[in-house]
């Protein structure tokens, strides 16, 4: 009934306005099945990088007495409140927006981000409750970002008299841990990892001392939870502050998961990861359902220089600097150039603008279509909306996590004490992830996507990371790198 109920008033509210995506009915109409019923789904779509799915969704939310939240970021939210909700209140739709909660007489819907949710203490209490739940893609990102804690030298002491003598102790332990710390430290690294010693003194310590903050308190439940934690030495300052997060994210929220219903929403054209990511904390999807996009889908120009040096090789950075001075010759279009190693990214950039000038750019929002664009995968992935679509990317080296990183050695360790693959189970799907939604504008013109690394050749995993770049279309020669 929601099903058949949803589609009528979908077709009343899309009458009058004009919509270039094929699949809107298709979608309303199984997306109503989804919420109508209690199994977990999982739709992938690059049209939820638009506004385009939003009213199908809202009108079956609307349409289904039930209490309901709809994950979103902060700007769809504001859209809705801008856009939609006064065209959905035509439709004969009676209630009141209050808070960014919209209430009928017999149901709710919330409109919430996801740190908003994390932040309702009733959020993890919830049970049997409908969640539709998009941006899903950047799932284990956000998490990151929520769960992370930073203890820097000012959260040590407190601007109280009472606290004089309780902050003279704190300060002269933060002072022989900045010795012990600077001593370790090794040229060219910031960060000091640490022993179990000072693993069980800190936790101690924390555990002792939770009453004298909050952020004292969140340091001594990470810690009594088994959290990351790693030291960070400012050289400038010369101070130190301490870090932590969960090795696990996802273990975090379990409980919400397991408890409610739910209807995951990716950007992706196939999200691998997430379902990936589920399973480790026994989570399953019952059904995948994937959805062309608003836009005809063409196959990438894949090329990959046959002989390519490996990452390790003394001659690899002039090899790469070499063939992108020759791939960037004579091209009119964008071009980007992506590298997650700081200091390779530096040196192509200031290499290239040596040669090219100002039409190279280091992480810079383009202002013309024939400029050189040298960035992170991350940089590239948060402001990929705002540039032009590349006519070519420059793979320089492919997005494998970085052992440097300390969250990622511990992690590696971690799954090593619990003999697991923590390269296929743990490096691979992130690589994987951050490769796929870097290079799904060339979808739109068929653009050129060229990797450098060689470990893609001569790595088996580097070969199924090439066998995931779909839909494609391989090349023997770029002019005149050929």
């Amino acid at each position: 009934m929601l099903e058949i109920l949803s589609h009528q008033y979908l077709k009343k509210f899309l009458i009058d306005k004009s919509f270039n995506w094929d699949h809107i009915y298709s979608f309303g109409r199984i997306i109503s099945k989804c919420i109508d019923n209690d199994s977990t789904y999982l739709v992938n779509s690059e049209i939820f990088s638009t506004n385009d799915w939003l009213s199908p969704i809202l009108i079956s939310l609307f349409l289904k007495e039930e209490n309901s939240t709809f994950i979103l970021s902060e700007k769809k939210i504001q859209f809705i409140k801008e856009s939609q909700i006064n065209l959905l209140k035509n439709l004969g739709f009676n209630f009141i927006l209050k808070n960014d909660q919209i209430i009928f007489v017999n149901h709710r819907v919330r409109l919430l981000t996801i740190e908003d949710l994390l932040n309702d203490p009733n959020s993890l209490k919830l049970r049997n409750h409908r969640i539709v739940f998009s941006g899903i893609e950047n799932i284990k990102q956000d998490l990151k970002d929520y769960f992370s804690i930073s203890l820097i030298k000012k959260d040590w002491t407190k601007n109280f008299k009472e606290f004089e003598s309780t902050n003279k102790t704190f300060s002269n332990l933060y002072e022989m841990f900045k010795k012990k710390f600077f001593m370790r430290r090794v040229l060219g690294n910031s960060y000091v990892n640490l022993d179990e010693k000072e693993i069980n003194f800190f936790s101690n310590f924390f555990h002792e001392n939770s009453s004298f903050s909050d952020k004292f308190l969140s340091v001594s439940k990470a810690l009594s939870q088994g959290w990351a934690c790693w030291v960070k030495l400012n050289n400038t300052n010369l101070d130190w502050n301490l870090y932590l997060q969960p090795i696990d994210e996802l273990s975090q929220i379990k409980e919400l998961f397991f408890n409610n219903k739910f209807v995951f929403l990716s950007a992706l054209r196939k999200d691998n990861f997430f379902q990936t990511y589920l399973k480790k904390q026994s989570l399953d999807i019952d059904l995948v359902i994937n959805f062309k996009s608003n836009y005809d889908e063409k196959k990438i120009s894949l090329y990959v220089p046959p002989k390519q040096l490996l990452p390790n090789n003394p001659l690899f950075t002039n090899s790469i600097l070499d063939k992108c001075k020759k791939l960037i010759l004579f091209r009119k279009g964008l071009t980007l150039v992506l590298s997650d190693d700081i200091d390779l990214k530096t040196k192509l950039a200031t290499e290239l603008a040596a040669k090219y000038g100002k039409r190279v750019l280091l992480e810079k929002i383009p202002s013309f279509n024939n400029e050189i664009l040298c960035s992170s995968y991350d940089w590239w992935i948060t402001n990929s909306y705002l540039i032009p679509i590349p006519e070519q990317i420059i793979i320089s080296l492919l997005p494998v996590p970085n052992m440097s990183e300390p969250i990622n050695a511990i992690t590696v360790s971690h799954n090593k004490k619990l003999s697991q693959d923590w390269f296929r189970e743990f490096f691979l799907p992130q690589a994987r992830l951050k490769l796929e939604r870097s290079i799904s504008p060339l979808r739109r013109n068929s653009g050129k996507l060229i990797i450098l690394d060689g470990r893609v050749n001569k790595r088996n995993w580097g070969r199924l990371l090439l066998q995931s770049i779909q839909p494609s279309k391989k090349i023997n020669y770029v002019l005149p790198f050929d």
